[in-house]
C-alpha cells in the first residue's frame, strides 16, 4: 500500500469517527429535547390547573365577600325598622349596602370579562344577579354606578 492509500484510509477513518461521534450527539439532542418537551408538557399542565383552582378560590372570595356584605346591612336594615334607631344609622345602612353592591359588581365584571366560564355562572348566578336587580330597582336606574350588574342582567335575560 502506498503512503497516499495509507494517509487516505487515515483520514477516511478519523472522518468516520467523527460522524459516529455526531451521530452519537444528534441522537442525544433528540433525546435532550424530547425530555424537555414533555417537561414544559407537564409543567404547562400543572400550570393550567393551578391556575384553573386559583380561579375557583378567588370566586369563593367573591362569595365570601357579598355574604359578609350582605349580612351586615341586612342586619342594619333591622335595626332601621325598630323604635328609635340612631341617626347616623342610615348613612350606614347606605354605606353597608353600596359596598355589598360593589362586591356583585366586581363578580358581574369578572364573569363579563371571562374570568369565570359563563355557562357555569349563568347556571349558578342568573337568579341571584335578576334578584339583586329586582330587590334594589332604584339603585339599578339609569346612569348607575353598577353598570357591570346591569350589562350582565340584560346579557343574561337573552
Amino acid at each position: 500500500m502506498t503512503p497516499y492509500e495509507q494517509q487516505s484510509l487515515t483520514i477516511a477513518s478519523e472522518a468516520l469517527e467523527t460522524a459516529q461521534l455526531g451521530v452519537i450527539a444528534a441522537y442525544l439532542s433528540i433525546g435532550v429535547a424530547s425530555f424537555a418537551l414533555v417537561a414544559s408538557v407537564v409543567a404547562g399542565w400543572i400550570i393550567y390547573h393551578q391556575l384553573k383552582s386559583q380561579r375557583w378560590m378567588s370566586l369563593l372570595s367573591f362569595e365570601q365577600d357579598m355574604d359578609g356584605r350582605r349580612r351586615s346591612f341586612t342586619a342594619l336594615a333591622l335595626q332601621l325598622d325598630a323604635d328609635n334607631p340612631p341617626s347616623n344609622l342610615r348613612a350606614i345602612f347606605e354605606a353597608e349596602r353600596e359596598g355589598y353592591l360593589n362586591a356583585v359588581d366586581r363578580l358581574a365584571s369578572s364573569i363579563l370579562n371571562g374570568q369565570f366560564p359563563e355557562k357555569e355562572m349563568k347556571q349558578d348566578y342568573r337568579d341571584y344577579i335578576a334578584n339583586v336587580v329586582k330587590e334594589f330597582p332604584d339603585q339599578f336606574r339609569v346612569g348607575t354606578r353598577y353598570r357591570k350588574v346591569v350589562k350582565l342582567y340584560e346579557h343574561w335575560q337573552d
